[in-house]
């Protein structure tokens, strides 16, 4: 055949460099439309929309590897066609769908440029001719290297993709698979930027919680340190002795202010817990002793309700267990007391001790009124008392709940078996351990020291105490008249206290925590920074129970932590061991010093 006219050859090129034009506009329109950095939806639209307009196309379709169509731009007489026979909507898709599987088997570009005599689109054929189509391209997109979908482009003039344009389609697939790692990029900082946040406001409501919690157990607190400890001078004042009516009274004051204690420590617990703030120290030791203590404290409620308590004898080479003392002793407390209170007059309690591999089983049983598989279901909700609120059996309903998370945190578990009018079994497991030698815990806990009186007021231990509140200066002090030779001075702020400290040396200073000019705290530091009083011993005396205030005022220098309401024998106990023994033989003398 001979060439065509050489007239002709201009005009060819001329349609090249004019195609080339139009993809060049493609690219530059693409690439101000990613710097808009729009979502993945609305940059496929926009590129689709382009390639048609720009780039004088046909068809533009971007399909997803998922066979999810993501967005279509048609113009001209092949959209009018596909809307009108549904026959070419079908051939049209498994021509989409062929080139898609060509690029995926490239891993690039894929171009087709006379779909008549390509015999890659032999199935396809009927639908290119009957819609006009002659050249084909189909872009791969990727996501992270990895293939997800294409960039359809089709039109009707033959080798519309050659050449150049080729090349360029190449591009505009990089930049788009760039454009969706940075949307990926930026959604990811997004959704981190938003998970941080939402940790913030978590924090920021759970640090909320926490010292509403502390502010309220405070001011809880503080009334009843009276209430307490005013009931407790009443009960043992040995020159105005009460009637038993009055004892009596006196005595349900009393039970009821260490129960509303019980149940603010309670609340303060759980929020710790919550928070992953409480602390337990799990060490393999002998929890024998922790048993007996239970048992002991435990006998009086079972004697009032007339039942008998007892436990397992002990193996002479003790109960090896991997716990927190403290925090065992709480739960078998909370056990036992359940165990008491949930029983029938003439009823049965004990602890039983069994060894099971490496766990350690402490079982507490009770023969009392039990409970269903309901009850059960419901068993460590908080607050809820499964229905028997209105029984005359005090209860908050949210012990079962600390002791299980307690339990946890020994890296234990507790499980409860119980049946209606049966009785109940709690069960307590926890790490065993090897004892080592010298470990067994002792028979019986040495008693608590008790203070004795000294001869002379005149000649005892000097007692200063910073208070601001009048209702706990009128306490300490009365609780300070059971205690002969004890000499106390009162100052109703810091600075006085500190001023008083500095020229009066006293042998002990009970120190409340918030005062209304210095934090208990910067009185601390005060203190220890001055070599007047470096030497001084200091007690502090609060209503705040957190672990953080109680480990601060330790660390700056406080011999011990006394909480709020004050037990009457545990007050007279810690001065027994904290004030010197030559306060009794030497006052005089220093009583002669302090006056000068």
């Amino acid at each position: 055949m001979p060439p065509p006219p050489r007239i002709h050859w201009p005009l060819r090129g001329r349609a090249a460099a004019l195609r080339l034009a139009w993809f060049h506009a493609v690219m530059s329109q693409v690439n101000r439309l990613i710097l808009r950095r729009p979502e993945p939806r609305e940059l496929f639209k926009g590129v689709c929309e382009v390639c048609v307009m720009a780039g004088h196309l046909d068809i533009a379709v971007i399909d997803l590897s998922e066979g999810r169509e993501v967005h279509r731009a048609t113009a001209g007489t092949m959209r009018r066609v596909a809307v009108e026979s549904p026959q070419n909507l079908l051939d049209g898709a498994r021509t989409q769908a062929l080139m898609m599987s060509l690029a995926m088997r490239a891993g690039g570009t894929v171009v087709i440029g006379d779909a008549s005599t390509d015999e890659r689109l032999h199935d396809t054929r009927a639908w290119c001719a009957a819609t006009g189509v002659c050249a084909l391209a189909a872009v791969l997109l990727k996501r992270a290297e990895v293939p997800i979908g294409v960039l359809l482009l089709h039109s009707k003039t033959p080798g519309c993709f050659d050449g150049e344009v080729t090349e360029l389609l190449g591009e505009l697939g990089a930049d788009l698979s760039f454009a969706l790692d940075n949307a990926d990029r930026e959604r990811e900082r997004h959704e981190a930027s938003f998970a941080d946040h939402a940790r913030k406001v978590a924090e920021d409501a759970n640090r909320a919680k926490t010292e509403f919690l502390a502010r309220m157990s405070h001011e809880l607190r503080t009334p009843l340190n009276a209430m307490l400890g005013f009931a407790q001078l009443l009960a043992t004042d040995p020159a105005e002795v009460l009637s038993p009516p009055q004892a009596e009274r006196v005595r349900l004051i009393t039970h009821a202010g260490w129960h509303l204690l019980g149940l603010v420590n309670d609340v303060m617990d759980i929020s710790r817990v919550e928070a992953g703030r409480i602390e337990v120290v799990n060490v393999c030791g002998d929890i024998s002793a922790v048993l007996d203590e239970a048992v002991a404290l435990t006998q009086p409620l079972a004697r009032t309700s007339g039942l008998e308590l007892s436990e397992r004898a002990v193996s002479r080479v003790g109960i090896g267990a991997v716990a927190d003392p403290r925090r065992l002793l709480q739960v078998l407390l909370n056990l036992l007391s359940n165990a008491c209170k949930y029983n029938r007059p003439g009823g049965q309690v004990r602890i039983d001790v069994t060894q099971a591999g490496s766990e350690v089983c402490l079982d507490v049983v009770d023969n009392g009124i039990g409970m269903t598989p309901e009850h059960l279901s419901h068993l460590f909700e908080p607050f809820n008392r499964l229905g028997r609120e209105g029984q005359a059996v005090e209860g908050s309903g949210i012990g079962l709940t600390l002791a299980r998370q307690l339990v946890h945190l020994m890296n234990g578990r507790l499980e409860v078996e119980s049946s209606p009018e049966s009785g109940t079994r709690a069960r307590v497991v926890l790490p065993s351990c090897v004892l080592a030698a010298g470990q067994v815990a002792a028979e019986a806990p040495k008693p608590l020291a008790v203070l004795e009186p000294v001869s002379s007021t005149k000649g005892g231990a000097l007692v200063l105490y910073i208070e601001d509140e009048p209702v706990n200066q009128l306490l300490v002090a009365q609780l300070l008249t059971r205690c002969e030779g004890i000499q106390l001075l009162q100052a109703v702020n810091g600075r006085d206290g500190l001023a008083l400290a500095r020229s009066r040396q006293p042998d002990l200073i009970l120190l409340d925590m918030q005062l209304p000019d210095l934090s208990g705290f910067e009185l601390l530091s005060a203190l220890r920074d001055d070599p007047a009083t470096a030497a001084l011993r200091v007690v502090a005396v609060s209503a705040n129970t957190t672990p953080a205030d109680v480990a601060t005022a330790l660390d700056l220098g406080a011999l011990d932590y006394w909480t709020k309401p004050l037990a009457l024998e545990a007050f007279r106990a810690g001065l027994a061991s904290l004030l010197p023994e030559r306060a009794r033989s030497s006052g005089d003398a220093r009583q002669g010093a302090r006056a000068s």
